[in-house]
């Protein structure tokens, strides 16, 4: 049962001014007109000039794929790379490249039967396919992304990291380094599949250590997880992590994240909740750029979970999720965030425009991580000239706020509404 636990006005004041200074995100590095970039996860291979455009109209302005190098066995499967990305700049759209390779690159010796030659040639190998593919993309619109989940087996044997993937990261950073313009390069790792740490006991610590303070940017995660707010509690780590390098103020992006909608665990609708809550989840803690995972259903499996993390059907359909961040991208297009506060299980973001936005206006979205919905808030008009309120989900659409009264209240639900004032 939802309650009313309204804030007075004097208590919301202090929330917003506790946020500290709104930043844009070119700080990190990360041109966005939102307060967290957004991309979207595509298939080199399939992806449709339709689908670009659709992209782009939904809003966002990123999209990521991974780069293989052509090795034997996966040759004849690389796109055209050069001239999807030919595509990308038509559309305006800016790409994350995650260059890897599973152990199609590595080959699938084991540590009993591979070699200290044989894994160092491999090094070496991997590190000169990337470096020679950045050097003929230098666009400084690229975010580069090197490798993907080393903790999963499926794209690095534990027994590789040590003797292969850090050799060649460091191959990498020692190549980009001694370049003429080092920091021409955005490049981020590595895609960690669980939360980096300060414990000092990962494997992958050596990783980061060889990297983050030589050639990488900020660090990037796939922080897959049941309830997209549980990433605020966890965020605190990760600051600790950078803060221990000397990186404090480097960006950290979630260059792949999503939920499927797979039956009978959860519907299209249950999809589009979850997703509009992780990029809000996203925008509360800061992160630089969220890649959501993925834009098309890669099959027609309805039990299938690996079939139906798309925002769109196998058959180029828009599903809900898609519906609803399209409405939410439009409301919050051209600004930053002031504040994010917490209360119970709801939760509470307040974003301003950007500084070079004429038009001034505050947008307060509000939403609960519980079930049965949470309290209601209070925000004072101070003057506005228009006042409405937006709904995402189950259907998107905007509502003029009463027409009395100074105070406008919005009540937390597990479906965010979002209230903007403009002056």
């Amino acid at each position: 049962m939802k309650t009313n636990m309204g804030f007075p006005l004097k208590a919301l004041v202090f929330c917003v001014l506790a946020g500290g200074r709104a930043e844009a995100l070119e700080q990190a590095n990360i041109p966005s007109q939102y307060p967290t970039a957004i991309s979207i996860q595509i298939d080199p291979a399939r992806v449709s000039k339709q689908d670009l455009q659709l992209i782009k109209k939904v809003g966002f302005e990123y999209v990521r794929f991974g780069v293989r190098p052509p090795v034997a066995a996966i040759s004849g499967k690389n796109p055209d790379y050069a001239g999807l990305l030919a595509r990308l700049r038509a559309v305006q759209l800016k790409p994350i490249l995650t260059l890897f390779g599973g152990p199609d690159v590595w080959g699938e010796q084991n540590s009993a039967a591979a070699s200290r030659h044989t894994a160092s040639q491999s090094a070496i190998s991997f590190a000169n396919f990337a470096v020679d593919f950045m050097g003929r993309h230098p666009d400084p619109d690229i975010l580069w992304e090197l490798w993907n989940e080393p903790e999963i087996p499926t794209f690095l044997k534990p027994e590789l990291l040590h003797p292969v993937l850090v050799p060649s990261v460091q191959q990498i950073c020692s190549s980009l380094q001694s370049q003429e313009s080092p920091n021409s390069y955005k490049v981020f790792g590595f895609g960690f599949s669980h939360m980096p740490h300060t414990d000092g006991g990962s494997p992958y610590d050596e990783l980061l250590d060889v990297s983050l303070k030589t050639c990488l940017s900020g660090i990037s995660i796939h922080p897959y997880r049941q309830k997209p707010e549980s990433l605020i509690n966890d965020f605190a780590e990760i600051h600790q992590v950078m803060h221990k390098y000397d990186k404090s103020n480097a960006p950290v992006i979630a260059s792949e994240w999503g939920y499927s909608s797979v039956a009978p665990t959860r519907d299209q609708n249950g999809q589009a909740m979850l997703v509009l809550r992780e990029y809000l989840s996203s925008v509360f803690v800061r992160l630089s750029l969220l890649n959501i995972y993925a834009w098309k259903d890669a099959g027609g499996d309805p039990r299938s979970i690996e079939d139906n993390y798309g925002l769109i059907d196998v058959d180029g359909r828009p599903k809900p999720a898609m519906l609803a961040m399209q409405h939410l991208l439009s409301r919050i297009a051209q600004t930053q965030l002031v504040a994010a506060k917490t209360n119970g299980g709801d939760y509470l973001l307040t974003l301003s425009s950007l500084e070079a936005v004429k038009q001034r206006r505050t947008v307060y979205i509000a939403w609960s991580g519980t079930t049965q919905g949470g309290g209601t808030y209070r925000f004072a008009r101070n003057g506005a000239k228009t006042c409405v309120i937006s709904e995402f989900q189950p259907a998107q659409f905007d509502r003029a706020c009463p027409e009395s009264g100074e105070v406008v209240g919005l009540t937390a639900g597990s479906a965010p509404l979002a209230l903007t004032l403009s002056f």
